[in-house]
């Protein structure tokens, strides 16, 4: 089978699958008067009115002592630290030494 037969037969099955699509929606699927209001539509009325809100600007106080920050405490978790960044191209060679611990699969 040559390119052209292929791309015939896939053109030729997309051109049927879209006939019948078309014949479905427009035959076979049931039809909904315009005129009457289905019971799936949902009307909205206003029956209050709009009133304005105006902003009470409130003022936050100041503290006078800033609060100090406890510094925040790193815990090294052993096996897994680095010393610094490598090329995309040393971790998949590095990857496929099984040098690095991976959980996943890597293609190639």
């Amino acid at each position: 089978m040559s390119w052209i037969n292929f791309l015939t037969v896939i053109f030729i099955v997309y051109l049927v699958y879209y006939c019948l699509n078309l014949l479905f929606d427009l035959f076979l699927s049931p039809r909904i008067p315009n005129g009457d209001i289905s019971e799936d539509e949902l009307f909205f009325t206003e029956t209050h009115t709009p009133e304005l809100i105006t902003a009470n600007r409130t003022i936050d106080p100041v503290k006078e002592e800033a609060e100090k920050e406890k510094p925040i405490v790193f815990f090294p978790s052993g096996p897994t630290n680095a010393s610094g960044g490598i090329s995309l191209k040393h971790l998949f060679s590095l990857a496929k030494n099984n040098l690095i611990e991976h959980t996943r699969t890597i293609p190639y």
